[in-house]
Formats: structure tokens, C-alpha cells, sequence
């Protein structure tokens, strides 16, 4: 009965709102069209002329000839004029032209109309119809010579936008007695009112939004009080008033595009989950079927929910349907260890349900009706006898398949679910209509169902019910934290930071240096106060600019906040950020340098040393081999003082770039050059000859030679040494001289390169010279 009420009053409100447009449309018609008058030909003495205001239209124009306008102009012009009326003071101009065209369809000839002057008496027995001035002499025409004219057509009345009456006051030429300037601008802006009228209930009509209606309404205004004015000659005769229509047009669409703006709120809910195989396990079996993979648990998974491997870790693994004749659904209870706040909150039985559904209530122990307190970071959950998917959902009548979120915000197969929310006041203005909490007179019911690897749900929903108290809300907003951690540092010589305060329901919050009452503080924020505007977080975010931050030293910061019922902090937050100091790069490695290697690949250690900062030099240090934005990369062994990185490079000049920021974002650049060079060339033997006592043999670079007296078929470490005469240098080796000795020599670098097992770099035999 209410619905069907409220239907017949929002229609009985639409026919209103068609009528009252009709009435204004014809009512604008009908103003525009006041001054057509259809006058008789006997009855003109009801049209007057003020001939001492020519040009101030307030009477009824006549033509000469089919659509020709009579040209107003005053009695004291010289050359012809015609003037049409009941009496002298009765007069309609027209030009010298036309006038004499009329002249000369008067008894045949001009000049045969002198003989009427001054015959006629004007004692009003024989009414003057009309008079034919010509170098100020002033020629009468008679009725019926005036009459004549009329009935053939040389003079005819014709269509005008004068009227005579309230409404020509009004809207004709001389609106409420105004003449000049004055007439054009008041007629002006009656016309745009009417338009503007007539726009705001034609905006309500077609369902147009306040602001959307307004832009219509002064669009009309604008256009048409432009349009009116100039056409009136507000602006003079020429070029304004000869397009004083699209001019107008020109202005109304220009307000309408200045002014539209079309605003809407709407709830969008997107969730990214992970990709879910198909429910059951029809597939399973396929993984074991491609003789060129084997079936690995992955590929297993991916064919359905309900298959598993069996015998992981042998030669007889096989993907399998687990159970498939499972038909129970999963088992739903409600899961105590996940109900918060913690120690505020029980769950108790819900006898008002109604079998076969199940559910409890959630109550706040704080208050006597087991109502929550508004805005509770409410936190529940549900325990599943076997893993499943689980939903939420405020419609009882859903599906599993059409539930709309996901418990948890996750699709995966757990035993266990959690559900976060927060819960805005119950009559709170802030609660747009897009949100669906708190129904059913303040009291809420969140319907869960569950569906576990083989498809089966429970279509029987668990219900959790609560309510929230409708007690007044004298409880001040919680800053619960900010963006910028406590203690947390800020960059060097920056002056200003950007902060989040984060808040346990919307609230307008101010920030200070000292410790000051909400109303004294000097500094305002940013807040968003709408009830679905919250964070990943549920928390109400204010935003602002936190400034005066000196280096190397703590700097305070107080906030407050009041809330929307303006309940106020009376404790201020407390945030202490660290002013810093530069970060330096105290080293980096290799530079100018070349590193060689005997292999394809040479293994470079890329090292870092940072210093100062906001933490005496603890930084995140990243490389990158072009220095271009977004090719930076991690090193492996950051997040301290010393930073390193591995790679394997081939033979080639490299240039690496470094870029370290600390905790307080201070920043530091540098970037090196080095050279691998990959040796893979054995070390050769360049002279061999007796120096005093011994064999000497040198070598092109740095090696270890040893040697076999019997062939070159040995293994290197199992040879004979050589020794060195000076250890610093690496090219001279020495042997005992025996003339009776052949010595196998082989000779191996410092990257390992040697000479084959069976091949040496040299074969002495030592004789006496």
C-alpha cells in the first residue's frame, strides 16, 4: 500500500509538473504574440500613436504594400510623409517613396490633392483618416479617400510585436511606463525570467539533477534576455540587432556548457583473485595421459579442484579424482578465535531464524541491548569441517554463484575464513544509498554459504546477525595511524611532507606544533567524510601537508579530530618525524679496472658503500646497466651499509650505474666503468737458459711451473716445483742444472689455464756450454 501510494503522488506530481509546462508554453506563445491584433478597417481609431515619441512603438504598425513595415519618422522631416489616424495626433509614417506611390493612386494625380487642403474641418464630423505632409505643408485626406487605400491594398495593417493593455506594458515596447535603455533592459529580463521558469520545471520533469536544472534555467535566461535586448535595439540598429538570435543561442549554450556538471555516485565492487580450476576433478585424468610431460602437481591442480596427486615423489605419481562421490557440503561454525574486538564481543544463538537456515547474533558486551558501538572494526569468521570456497552476501535469496564478495575477500579453499568490516552509525546522513549496510531497522543479516572441490554448497545460509546503537554518538573519532610512521624519518632539507591521517570514522581533523585544543590548532586538512569512503584498511583517510621540518633533529606534530556529530579529541596524537642528513656513496667496485677470467663468463661482484643518511648510511640500493628510469633493479645484498651483487659477464668494457635511498627518501647516484677480459690462451715459456747455477725459464705473464724428468704425461700438481727467486715476481722460475736431467715443463697462469695432461710448455735438456 505505501509503495503504490508514493507511485500514484510521484505521478500525480509529474501530470502537475506537464501542466504547469504547458501553461507557461503557452502563455510565452501567447506573450510573444500579444501585438497581433486583428483590427477592422472602421475600428483603427482603437490603435494610437504618440507622434511626440516617434519611435517608442506603442500602437499598431501599419505597411504599404504586401510585406512593407512602415519606417517611423517624425512630422518635422522634410520630404513625404503619410500619416494614418482618426486625428492629427493619430500618425503612421511612412517613407517619401511609398508616400509618393500613394499620392500618385489618389485621384490620378499629386497634384490634385491640394485642392483638399484645409478643406476639412477638424471639428471631428468629418474625421481626418490620414495626411500627406510634403516640405512641411500638410495635405488631409479624407475617410473614404483613406478607406480606398485600405480596402485595395496600397495601405494595409499588418503583424506587430506591440500590444496594448497590461501585458503590452509589460512586454511590449515600453514595459511599466519605461522608454529607451530602460524598456529594452526590463523587457529583457521578464522574457529571460519566463524561460528560466519554464527550464527549472522542465529540468525536474525530465529528471535532471539540481545542479543539471540550474544550468538549464540560467542558460535559457541568458539566451533569451540576450536575444531580447538586442532585437529591441539595445545595443544600437546595426549589426548586433541583425543577429541578435544565434548571438543568443551563442550566449545560452555557453552558459549551459560553463555551468553543466553532472555528478553521480555508484558503487563499484572489483576484486582481484587468483584464477580458480574447474570445480570437481572430470579431468584429472588427462595428466597422466601425455606420454612427453610427466604430471606434476601443478599441471594435476590446474585440471580440477577435487584432484590430487598420489605417490608424490615416486616413479608411480598419478593425478586423481579424490573422493568423488563426495555429496556433503561442508560443515559452517562460527569461529570464536577470529570474533573482534577481542574480549568486547560474543557470539550467542540466533533462535529468530528460521529453519532451515542457522546463524548467531554478535553482541557488544558493553552495551545492555547487545548492540555494537557505531563505527566497530568488527571482525568474524567462519570453521569448515573440510577446505571450501566461502561467500557473503546481504540477500538472503541469493545463490552461491550470484553471492556478491567473497568471505574475506579471497577465493581460495581454507578451512578457516575471516570477515572484516566497519559499521557506520545507524542514522547516519553519511550512509549514501549506495551502501547496503543496516537495514532492517538498524539491524543487519550477513547470509554465508560455502562450496567445497566437488561443487557441493550449503543452500542453507549461515547467518550472522547484529545491530548498531541508536544511542547519540558522543564518542570522539581514534586516530588509528598515519601514513608516515612514528619516529620515522624525512628527507634532508625538505621543508614540507605530504601525510594521511587515518581515522576510525569520518572526521575533519587539524594538525599543530604545540599541543593545542581541536579550535586552536592552526592547520586544516582534507578529509573525505563519506561513509563508503574508506581504505584497504576500512579507516577514514584526511590528507594535508605537514611543514617547518628542520634537519638532523626531532620535529613534533599534534593532530586532533572532530567527528560529524562534533564530538572532539580532547588528547591529541602525537607524531615525532626525524629530520636527516645526506646519503653518500662512500665506494663502489670494480672501477677502472679489468677483471679477467679463463671461462666464457667472467663471475663480477658489484660492491656498494653507503654512508650517512637518515640511519648512518642503511640504504636500498639498486642497479642498472643504462642509467634510464625504470631499469633500476634491487641488488641482492642491499638493506645495509654494504651492498653487493653477482653476475656473470662475458669479454667487454661495462659501465654499471648505482642509485641508493635511504629511509627519509635522501637519495644518492654513482656509476662505474671496468673491463672483463676472458684469458683463456696458456701462459708461454719465452726463454729457457743456465743463469749461474740454475735452469731459468721466463714467461710471458704471471704462472707456476712445475716439471717431470721422465715425459709430459703427468698430472700439473704432481710435478716438480719451480721456484722463484723473488715471490713478487711471477715470471722468473728456477730449476737445480743437471746436465744429466731432460725436464718436462709445464707452466699454469693465475686463471688456471695449463697445457693438456699429456703436452708441456717446454722440453729442456740441460748440457754444459
Amino acid at each position: 500500500m505505501i509503495k503504490r501510494g508514493k507511485s500514484r503522488f510521484i505521478s500525480s506530481l509529474c501530470i502537475l509538473q506537464i501542466f504547469l509546462i504547458v501553461s507557461f508554453v503557452f502563455a510565452f506563445s501567447f506573450v510573444m504574440n500579444a501585438g497581433i491584433v486583428s483590427g477592422q478597417d472602421e475600428n483603427i481609431s482603437e490603435f494610437n500613436r504618440d507622434v511626440g515619441s516617434p519611435g517608442i512603438q506603442t500602437g499598431i504598425e501599419w505597411a504599404t504594400g504586401p510585406g512593407k513595415i512602415a519606417s517611423p519618422a517624425p512630422t518635422s522631416s522634410t520630404g513625404l510623409n503619410l500619416r494614418i489616424g482618426k486625428a492629427e495626433t493619430i500618425t503612421e509614417y511612412v517613407s517619401a517613396k511609398d508616400a509618393e506611390a500613394i499620392i500618385a493612386n489618389i485621384n490620378g494625380k499629386p497634384t490634385e490633392i491640394a485642392k483638399l487642403k484645409s478643406t476639412i474641418p477638424l471639428d471631428g464630423k468629418n474625421p481626418i483618416w490620414g495626411a500627406v505632409t510634403k516640405d512641411g505643408e500638410t495635405i488631409n485626406i479624407p475617410s473614404s479617400e483613406a478607406e480606398k487605400l485600405l480596402s485595395d491594398g496600397t495601405i494595409k495593417k499588418s503583424t506587430s510585436s506591440s500590444s496594448s493593455g497590461f501585458l503590452g506594458g509589460i512586454f511590449g515596447a515600453t514595459p511599466f511606463g519605461l522608454s529607451g535603455t530602460a524598456a529594452h533592459l526590463t523587457t529583457g529580463l521578464i522574457w529571460g525570467a519566463t524561460a528560466a521558469l519554464i527550464g527549472k520545471l522542465a529540468g525536474g520533469l525530465f529528471g535532471l539533477d539540481k545542479q543539471q536544472s540550474n544550468a538549464l534555467s540560467l542558460s535559457l535566461f541568458g539566451g533569451v534576455f540576450t536575444y531580447r535586448s538586442l532585437s529591441q535595439g539595445l545595443l544600437g540598429e546595426g549589426f548586433l540587432k541583425s543577429y541578435a538570435l544565434p548571438i543568443g543561442i551563442g550566449v545560452g549554450v555557453a552558459i549551459f556548457l560553463f555551468m553543466y556538471k553532472k555528478e553521480s555516485k555508484k558503487l563499484v565492487t572489483f576484486q582481484c583473485l587468483p584464477w580458480e580450476p574447474p570445480i570437481g576433478g572430470n579431468s584429472c585424468e588427462k595428466c597422466n595421459k601425455d606420454p612427453l610431460r610427466l604430471c606434476s602437481e601443478y599441471r594435476c591442480k590446474s585440471l580440477g579442484q577435487a584432484c590430487q596427486i598420489l605417490n608424490p615423489g615416486t616413479q608411480e605419481e598419478r593425478c586423481a579424482w579424490v573422493n568423488p562421490g563426495d555429496v556433503n557440503s561442508p560443515t559452517i561454525t562460527p569461529w570464536k578465535d577470529a570474533l573482534k574486538p577481542i574480549g568486547l564481543l560474543n557470539y550467542i544463538p540466533d533462535t529468530t531464524i528460521r529453519p532451515p537456515n542457522r546463524g548467531v547474533k554478535i553482541i557488544d558486551s558493553r552495551n545492555s541491548n547487545g548492540c555494537l558501538e557505531p563505527f566497530t572494526p568488527l571482525e568474524f569468521g567462519v570453521e569448515l569441517n573440510e577446505p571450501a570456497q566461502c561467500k557473503i552476501d546481504f540477500n538472503r535469496n541469493n545463490t552461491f554463484a550470484n553471492m556478491q564478495y567473497y568471505f574475506g575477500e579471497n577465493n581460495l579453499y581454507r578451512y578457516n575464513h575471516t570477515q572484516k568490516m566497519r559499521l557506520p552509525a545507524p542514522k547516519s546522513e553519511l550512509l549514501g544509498t549506495e551502501s547496503p549496510l543496516l537495514q532492517n531497522d538498524n539491524t543487519m543479516s550477513l547470509f554465508a554459504r560455502c562450496q567445497d572441490a566437488n561443487g557441493n554448497v550449503n543452500e542453507d545460509a549461515f547467518v550472522f546477525t547484529f545491530c548498531v546503537d541508536e544511542s547519540p554518538d558522543t564518542t570522539p573519532p581514534i586516530i588509528e595511524g598515519t601514513s608516515i610512521i612514528q619516529n620515522g624519518a624525512v628527507q634532508f632539507n625538505i621543508d614540507k611532507v605530504p601525510i594521511d591521517v587515518y581515522t576510525n570514522e569520518p572526521a575533519i581533523c587539524k594538525w599543530s606544533r604545540g599541543n593545542k585544543a581541536y579550535e586552536e590548532m592552526e592547520n586544516s586538512m582534507t578529509c573525505n567524510t563519506d561513509a563508503s569512503a574508506v581504505n584497504a584498511n576500512l579507516q577514514y583517510t584526511c590528507n594535508g601537508e605537514l611543514t617547518g621540518i628542520a634537519n638532523q633533529q626531532n620535529n613534533d606534530f599534534y593532530f586532533r579530530c572532530q567527528d560529524t556529530e562534533g564530538n572532539t579529541n580532547v588528547q591529541s596524537y602525537k607524531l615525532t618525524l626525524r629530520g636527516s642528513q645526506e646519503l653518500n656513496i662512500i665506494s663502489a667496485s670494480p672501477n677502472n679496472e679489468t677483471v679477467s677470467g679463463a671461462t666464457t663468463t667472467v663471475p663480477i661482484a658489484l660492491q656498494v658503500k653507503t654512508d650517512d643518511g637518515a640511519d648512518e648510511g642503511i640504504a636500498l640500493c639498486y642497479f642498472s646497466n643504462t642509467g634510464t628510469e625504470g631499469s633500476y633493479i634491487p641488488m641482492f645484498n642491499t638493506n645495509s651499509f654494504e651492498h653487493s651483487q653477482s653476475l656473470d659477464l662475458i669479454n667487454g668494457d661495462y659501465t654499471y650505474h648505482f642509485r641508493c635511498v635511504d629511509a627519509g627518501g635522501n637519495s644518492a647516484e654513482t656509476s662505474i666503468k671496468f673491463k672483463v677480459f676472458v684469458d683463456k690462451e696458456i701462459p708461454k715459456v719465452v726463454r729457457a737458459y743456465k743463469d749461474l747455477d740454475a735452469l731459468k725459464i721466463v714467461t710471458d705473464e704471471n704462472a707456476q711451473c712445475v716439471y717431470s724428468l721422465n715425459n709430459c704425461n703427468y698430472v700439473f700438481d704432481e710435478g716438480n716445483a719451480l721456484l722463484y727467486s723473488n715471490p713478487n715476481i711471477k715470471r722468473n722460475h728456477f730449476a737445480e742444472w743437471n746436465t744429466k736431467n731432460t725436464y718436462y715443463i709445464k707452466c699454469r697462469d693465475e686463471k688456471g689455464n695449463e697445457p693438456s695432461p699429456n703436452s708441456c710448455n717446454i722440453v729442456v735438456n740441460a748440457v754444459n756450454l
